[in-house]
């Protein structure tokens, strides 16, 4: 069967998947939660300003012998799977590795075995209803599958059948004909990190010591 569908079918499987999310939350929500509760006193007059700051906009930069890929990491959707990438990118873990596993939708990056891996972050801001996305690998086929940062993907077609299997953590913002056009074998040189990453780090600060620290044994001579 193709992967590629039509606008009206698109529409649909993007209003179930919401209907699908919001049905979760509802779920997940206490019923003390949901109860009736006395009137809430009137909302003051003057908006009250939120003191939640937006996630900086982070990009990751793929670089190899065909091209530049420039990729926006989606840190308020999937923000622990963006900073686990990140700390990987950081350490080099990525540099020198080779783009495999090629098909007609993806190329793939990084070894199977997981370094570490995390919860899978599901968004409906970030579905595989086009090409161009970046993606993590699950460490099992079943509904337990956690995400592996070391094991990532890039799409080049649309591939819906993959809407809450995969994590979809970034787009690309430039840079899909090198992602298409990509030989297989072909390795990366480097992934560089542009942005502030800082509030991401003070959220995982209590996991990112231990991430680093698998990211060390993997990193080892002889796992390489």
């Amino acid at each position: 069967m193709s992967c590629l569908r039509n606008p009206a079918s698109r529409a649909l499987t993007r209003a179930a998947l919401l209907v699908a999310f919001l049905f979760g939350f509802l779920l997940a929500t206490p019923a003390c939660d949901r109860a009736s509760t006395p009137s809430a006193a009137p909302a003051p007059t003057t908006p009250v300003a939120s003191t939640a700051a937006a996630p900086a906009e982070l990009v990751a930069v793929f670089t190899q012998k065909s091209g530049v890929i420039r990729v926006r990491l989606a840190a308020a959707e999937a923000p622990r799977l963006c900073m686990g990438f990140i700390l990987l990118a950081e350490r080099g873990y990525f540099t020198n590795r080779r783009w495999h596993d090629f098909s007609p939708v993806v190329r793939q990056l990084g070894e199977s075995p997981p370094v570490f891996s995390v919860p899978r972050e599901f968004s409906p801001k970030l579905l595989f209803d086009k090409g161009g996305l970046l993606c993590a690998s699950n460490t099992s086929d079943d509904a337990k599958a956690r995400a592996k940062p070391n094991r990532i993907f890039l799409t080049v077609k649309e591939q819906d059948r993959w809407n809450l299997q995969y994590v979809v953590f970034g787009t690309i913002q430039a840079g899909l004909d090198v992602a298409q056009s990509l030989n297989d074998g072909e390795a990366v040189e480097k992934v560089a990190i542009e942005g502030d990453a800082s509030g991401l780090r003070a959220r995982y600060a209590k996991e990112i010591p231990e991430w680093n620290k698998a990211i060390d044994a993997a990193m080892q001579p002889s796992s390489r």
